[in-house]
């Protein structure tokens, strides 16, 4: 199971304008009523109670706390990250950083600067969009990431478009208000596009002596994170990524910040194989989903990366020896 970072679950709360107090929101994701963002640095909550968070703070209706939530975060909130992207040298480099380091803050999501004619898309990977709290942790992962890069430079930087792969909202102004750009829905991913010019600029703040020694404070931090034991922490990876299909070797080992070899390798030194921590990781998730009893069949096989239901049912019946609906019916 992955998790968020503390400092970006206060900022939800603080903007929320829903029926729940701020002390309800808090004890949701386990958190007390005088939380703040001092107190509680290097702490995180789990990925299911931020998106489940996220669902009661933005109720049905409220279809702008992402944008609220972007221009609320601000670069300190994240630590020795934040710290890193405002000290950066350029807005590639600023980019480059989040890349590398966003494990730091949070393991739900990774992002990826994929190479354009007339600049780059910054894109979010690793994160589903299967519910209504994921698609709006992509939303306000997305605002952050443009909020920033506009503190950092200090002017109002516009994407040249904003991509984001769920529905559209019944409206989207909130959306394009706060980008300032075109922003679709339904797209193959999630992700900002950038002009060549705006990768050039370079932030207020830009120093290279203290960027040599801040990234070496992350890449210490960074270790710290992953000290979970390797087959978890593969197993983890890939629970996440399923509802997205079943993950390539390289994507989890990009994830987990390593090479495809070097994870064979680490994998092999344990006595597993990848596509056997892959086959645990979709069976739990499935025999999970089937004891919830709240989503059907065909819900559960995509949730846990099959093509289709009869692909799962087959595959289900392979691991337990019987089909899912069974499955579901045996006394618990």
């Amino acid at each position: 199971m992955g998790s968020v970072g503390t400092p970006v679950v206060l900022r939800i709360v603080d903007v929320s304008q829903g029926s729940f107090s701020r002390a309800e929101l808090l004890a949701d994701v386990g958190l007390p009523p005088d939380a703040d963002t001092a107190g509680w640095a290097g702490e995180a909550v789990e990925e299911d109670a931020y998106y489940s968070l996220l669902e009661r703070a933005a109720g049905p209706d409220d279809h702008a706390l992402p944008m609220r939530y972007g221009e609320a975060l601000r670069a300190d909130d994240l630590g020795a990250l934040g710290l890193a992207v405002k000290t950066a040298p350029t807005i590639r480099d600023a980019l480059h950083r989040l890349v590398r380091y966003i494990l730091v803050l949070s393991n739900t999501v990774e992002y990826e600067m994929i190479e354009q004619p007339w600049g780059l898309t910054f894109a979010l990977s690793g994160r589903p969009h299967h519910r209504r709290g994921a698609a709006l942790a992509n939303e306000c992962a997305l605002a952050a990431v443009t909020s920033t890069l506009r503190q950092i430079v200090g002017t109002r930087l516009t994407p040249r478009e904003v991509m984001f792969r769920h529905e559209a909202p019944p409206t989207d102004r909130p959306h394009r208000e706060f980008f300032g750009c075109p922003v679709s829905f339904g797209a193959s991913l999630d992700g900002i596009d950038l002009t060549t010019e705006q990768l050039h600029q370079r932030p207020l703040l830009g120093d290279d002596g203290l960027s040599t020694y801040l990234l070496a404070q992350l890449d210490e931090h960074k270790a710290q994170s992953s000290d979970r034991p390797l087959v978890a922490e593969v197993g983890g990876a890939v629970a996440n990524a399923l509802p997205d299909g079943q993950p390539s070797k390289s994507q989890i080992a990009r994830r987990l910040g390593m090479s495809e070899r070097t994870l064979h390798r680490r994998l092999a030194e344990h006595g597993v194989s990848f596509q056997v921590v892959v086959t645990r990781a979709r069976r739990d998730a499935a025999e999970s989903l089937l004891r919830s009893g709240d989503r059907s069949l065909a819900e559960v096989a995509f949730l846990t990366g099959f093509s289709d239901q009869s692909a799962f049912t087959r595959a289900f019946k392979r691991w337990t020896g019987m089909t899912p609906a069974a499955f579901r019916s045996r006394p618990a």
